[in-house]
């Protein structure tokens, strides 16, 4: 039977998680935008029905329409944000990643502690979109998968590199899970993909958890500051 390199099959488990992130995307659309939509036509209709029978009811229909538009208005916004901040390209990492935590903790039940060491700077895109996405995607998995209800991000800009460390006080998992996919822990789906995209680019995530004990990921990445790197994929 053919088989695949390592690079081979770690090319197709990056695929699987953009392919995963794809079908998320899909149904938060399905879920959310979509769905208002349907409910705005519905509700349009009954205010055409009733503005000659009842205008008093017609006119509390129409509040009610815009309150609803407002909510799913700001719902929108927040995905957009979610699935690709505008401000991280005009304003940099650092103050897309504050908004972001405070966004973060005013949406959920977790507590938030963020915190910034070093110099404030722009960086490389891809270096501040890997960031970003990373840290998403850790803070994600620590309120959803881990059910953690403080989460602690700190940042550290070095000269050379940046860290970022999240610590989390959730119900923790065996990392042996992670470098074995075949034990099968929802919990920890995605991490693998997300350590090759970070080793693509140079970084390195290292991951310090044991079940009932909280996790601690820690992420290290070159900074290119004027120029993209010459990356090497053989």
């Amino acid at each position: 039977k053919p088989t695949l390199s390592l690079d081979g099959q770690a090319i197709v488990r990056i695929v699987q998680a953009q392919e995963q992130e794809r079908q998320a995307l899909a149904n938060k659309l399905h879920d959310g935008p979509a769905q208002s939509l349907t409910n705005f036509i519905l509700q349009a209709e009954v205010c055409q029905r009733l503005f000659d029978r009842d205008p008093d009811r017609a006119s509390q229909e129409l509040v009610n329409l815009k309150a609803a538009a407002s909510q799913s208005f700001q719902k929108v916004r927040d995905f957009i944000f979610d699935l690709r901040p505008m401000m991280l390209d005009d304003l940099g990492l650092i103050p897309t990643l504050r908004r972001y935590a405070e966004n973060f903790e005013q949406k959920s039940e977790a507590k938030l502690q963020f915190n910034v060491v070093g110099e404030e700077r722009r960086m490389a895109k891809h270096t501040e979109v890997m960031m970003f996405r990373s840290v998403q995607s850790l803070l994600s998995i620590c309120r959803d998968q881990l059910n953690a209800k403080t989460i602690r991000v700190m940042i550290d800009v070095g000269s050379e590199t940046i860290k970022a460390v999240v610590e989390d006080d959730g119900q923790g998992f065996d990392i042996e899970a992670v470098s074995n996919p075949s034990l099968g822990d929802p919990r920890v789906q995605g991490l693998n993909a997300l350590i090759e995209r970070i080793e693509v680019v140079g970084g390195k995530l290292d991951i310090y958890s044991e079940e009932g004990s909280g996790s601690r990921f820690q992420l290290v990445l070159p900074i290119f500051e004027d120029e993209e790197p010459d990356l090497d994929y053989n």
